[in-house]
């Protein structure tokens, strides 16, 4: 009998402890040039990190996590201004800005498996603004499964934007179709714009419906308007949330249903001064029409509420004030799972104490101190919550995973959480301290809507700092996290 236990117990040791595991590449020193880095992803040539700043810099990383390539993007042809960066099976193509004068050439680049020039450069597209204007402006999106990229950019007229400049091509960089949307909207107007393509080449715009003139604010009504990779033709239709929208909207095109996905929080009272979350809506629409098919507003149960604030689910606890929703997941059957997070930034006066600035003070040690004030600016992300929502909007599950984040003066950079999605469940990794010697722990959490919390590894251990929100998944069952501690880089790869 001692015998079954022991080995029972010894079974669940090596399944928790090789459930996955934790790569850290060699450390790199980066330049002081650089401040930015991303994941671009994974090839058959390795991992791909893009570091921006004052110069443009690739390193790609072997299956070892070895650094077998380093390269500063510096091209003959043009100024370098990278915009995008889509990987091939091997090598990449890199777009990037042009100025002509008073116009600006967008051109894609070839290039091979250590991202050298194999050929000319492509010419995309053509503005006819200088180059800063629309390195500042132009945007993208590249379609789920990666084959289409739209770039779309705004054509000024004094302090209107007259049209959106929208260009989509195809992986090869042929061009599928060019157009200018008609807008005639002040420039504030057109700041939360969103642009979508689906895996077929359809574009879409989604932007906010006029200023209501009662009270001179915007409703809660999108206007969509989407272009049709086969003829394209226009079709513009409007989509509405029937309560006042609480935090920002998430837009997504629904690409084995056909649908056009627009969720969010929504707020009861519609009271600017005291704006929270009652419930959440989930409108399907049929992305080619605009047809509504289901519509569902689904407000927070007591039990919930309760659940989440440990307090009665009155009126005064009934509502989600910090509460945004991070990331969204769509169901095969229609519907979806999003995940929202506690974000609260705010500000503190720390005394300091400080010597005194009397020379003879100094001289003699007869000097006091004297108190000032300095503001601190302080980030916490906690607690994260998961929703699974039905084909037709109602909810299926919601899942509380508790943490708590809190630093200063940071903007937040080593806080909040990566999202990996693997088969029939997801994994959300975070550090359980903002600091370097703070563990990396994860929820692993099923579609059944179970959240299991474990402890991955400790940073000592590795002599790492993750930064978890620049984390990308590359693979079904890897995730790859940058991290940055001391003026060091290191490529972290955790694998199930």
């Amino acid at each position: 009998m001692r015998i079954g236990i022991s080995f029972i117990i010894l079974s669940l040791y090596l399944s928790m402890g090789f459930a996955q595991t934790a790569d850290v590449s060699a450390p790199t020193r980066m330049s002081g040039k650089l401040n930015k880095v991303r994941i671009v992803g994974k090839n058959q040539d390795g991992y791909v990190v893009r570091f921006s700043g004052g110069e443009e810099l690739i390193h790609i990383y072997d299956n070892d996590l070895k650094l077998a390539s380093a390269r500063t993007l510096d091209f003959k042809s043009g100024d370098g201004d990278v915009q995008n960066i889509l990987l091939n099976k091997s090598g990449a193509s890199i777009f990037y800005l042009h100025g002509e004068k008073k116009q600006s050439v967008l051109l894609m680049q070839p290039v091979n498996s250590k991202f050298i020039e194999m050929s000319r450069a492509i010419a995309i597209d053509t503005f006819n603004d200088k180059r800063d204007l629309v390195d500042a402006n132009l945007h993208f999106k590249a379609s789920i499964d990666q084959n289409f990229t739209l770039f779309y950019y705004p054509v000024y007229a004094d302090d209107r934007i007259n049209s959106m400049q929208m260009t989509c091509i195809d992986r090869s960089g042929t061009v599928i179709y060019k157009t200018f949307l008609p807008i005639g909207r002040p420039e504030k107007d057109m700041e939360y714009a969103k642009s979508l393509v689906d895996n077929n080449g359809n574009g879409y715009l989604i932007f906010t419906a006029e200023k209501d003139a009662k009270d001179n604010s915007y409703g809660d009504q999108y206007y969509v308007m989407r272009i049709d990779r086969s003829n394209g033709k226009l079709t513009d239709y409007t989509i509405k949330c029937d309560k006042e929208i609480f935090g920002e909207p998430q837009f997504e095109v629904d690409n084995v249903n056909g649908n056009l996905i627009f969720c969010g929080f929504y707020d009861e009272k519609g009271d600017p001064a005291d704006a929270a979350a009652n419930g959440f809506f989930y409108l399907q629409y049929d992305a080619a029409t605009g047809a509504l098919k289901h519509s569902a507003y689904n407000i927070f149960t007591p039990a919930f509420m309760t659940s989440l604030t440990g307090r009665d689910a009155g009126s005064k606890y009934n509502r989600l004030f910090t509460f945004n929703i991070r990331k969204m997941l769509l169901r095969i059957d229609g519907g979806a799972m999003f995940v929202a997070e506690s974000v609260i930034k705010d500000k503190k006066e720390v005394m300091v104490s400080n010597p005194s600035p009397s020379f003879r003070g100094y001289m003699y040690g007869g000097g006091n101190n004297y108190n000032s004030y300095k503001t601190v600016n302080t980030y916490s992300y906690n607690d994260i919550i998961a929703f699974s929502i039905k084909a037709d909007g109602s909810l299926d599950w919601n899942t509380i995973m508790r943490k708590k984040q809190q630093s200063e003066d940071d903007n937040g950079f080593n806080s909040s959480f990566a999202f990996m999605n693997e088969k029939d469940r997801v994994h959300l990794l975070y550090l359980d301290e903002i600091s370097t010697s703070g563990s990396a722990n994860e929820y692993k959490l099923s579609s059944k809507g179970v959240a299991d919390r474990a402890l991955l590894f400790s940073q000592e251990d590795k002599d790492i700092l993750l930064i978890p929100k620049l984390a990308k998944q590359v693979a079904p069952n890897e995730i790859v996290i940058p991290s940055v501690k001391s003026g060091q880089f290191r490529l972290v790869r955790v694998q199930y």
